[in-house]
């Protein structure tokens, strides 16, 4: 047998018998010491999580102290806010009754107004339709131009303060109709109507060729009075008046007068009298030419005019050769142009007008 076979052969001590109860002391000392350490870490877990909790409490008891005084204050804010939507609505019902009210006035204003423009606009038509009346008058009848063309203007003004598109065909043909008015080269029909009823009334008052005075000769004026007193200067008394008288009525029954050309037409005065009423029938029958625009008839009864001046009148007269000079004038004017006429226009105004009713 080897060393270690002895070793194992030999047999085991056995322990005293103090040595288990030491070691279970020492075991229960540890284990009251853990027990103590987890009893205090527990009372302390304990304390902490109780002030923990006061805390938390105290917090909470806070926070709900707090939002007790908002809740108060929505309270209080939500109150005020219903009273105020109540207040609100009182006014939006008065106000509703306000807007209702002013539609209504509003609606009753539209329709005052769209008569009202109605109203206006068939005025200004009837307006503007009787100035072009009076101009087509003023053309037709006294072939007036200026007062033609200014009523034509002024119902073209009355038009444009409207500014309504409708009215523009309207306005286009005044337009025309004043273009073709300002294009005419004619006369001054009023000024010559006028200088012609001025002529009429001077016929009365123009001498006639006959009864022109004999003009002396300064050496013929100087001597006839001599010799006009010589025959019975030395005549005593009331014979020599008698004979002066005698002599006086029979150097007036005789007239000796040099004729440069031919002789003046001698008339009776009541010849006179129809001669000048002829004449005057002449002036005015050119003065209705003269206002229907008939030319030719004005140009002749002008120079018929002119003749029976030249023929039967003293033309050395100042009074005659002055109407003979503005019936030279007269017959030059140009006064065979035609007239334009505003049917054109015054259909459309009637158009426009009855539209206007329609309306």
């Amino acid at each position: 047998m080897d060393e270690n076979d002895k070793i194992s052969a030999v047999p085991p001590m056995l322990p005293a018998p103090v040595a288990p109860p030491l070691r279970r002391l020492r075991t229960d000392r540890i284990l009251l010491v853990v027990a103590l350490v987890g009893v205090g870490l527990l009372g302390w877990q304990t304390y902490d999580a109780r002030s923990r909790l006061s805390d938390l409490q105290g917090e909470v008891a806070r926070k709900l102290a707090e939002g007790d005084g908002a809740l108060s204050e929505i309270r209080l804010a939500t109150r005020k806010a219903q009273e105020d939507l109540a207040g609100l609505q009182g006014k939006l019902g008065l106000v509703d009754a306000k807007v209702s009210e002013a539609q209504g006035q509003y609606a009753s204003l539209e329709t005052l107004y769209a008569e009202f423009s109605r109203a206006r606009d068939e005025r200004l038509l009837t307006e503007v339709e009787q100035a072009v009346q009076i101009a087509d008058q003023q053309l037709q009848l006294a072939s007036n131009v200026p007062a033609a063309l200014a009523a034509l203007q002024s119902a073209d003004a009355r038009l444009a303060q409207l500014d309504q598109a409708r009215f523009l065909p309207a306005r286009k043909l005044l337009a025309r109709d004043i273009e073709r008015l300002r294009a005419l080269p004619l006369a001054d029909v009023p000024s010559v109507a006028l200088q012609l009823e001025t002529m009429m009334g001077r016929i009365e008052h123009l001498p006639l060729a006959f009864e022109r005075a004999v003009p002396l000769r300064p050496e013929t004026a100087q001597s006839a009075p001599a010799a006009a007193a010589s025959p019975v200067a030395e005549a005593p008394g009331w014979i020599g008046r008698l004979a002066n008288e005698f002599w006086r009525d029979f150097r007036d029954l005789i007239r000796i007068e040099r004729m440069d050309g031919a002789a003046p037409v001698l008339l009776a005065p009541e010849q006179a009298v129809y001669l000048r009423e002829h004449l005057r029938l002449r002036l005015l029958s050119a003065r209705l030419a003269l206002l229907q625009r008939e030319g030719k008839l004005f140009s002749e009864d002008v120079r018929q005019s002119r003749l029976w001046l030249q023929r039967y009148f003293d033309v050395k007269a100042r009074s005659v050769s002055d109407t003979l000079a503005e019936l030279e004038r007269l017959e030059s004017s140009r006064l065979s142009m035609k007239l334009p006429t505003l049917d054109d226009t015054q259909a459309t105004l009637r158009g426009l007008k009855l539209s206007s009713n329609r309306r």
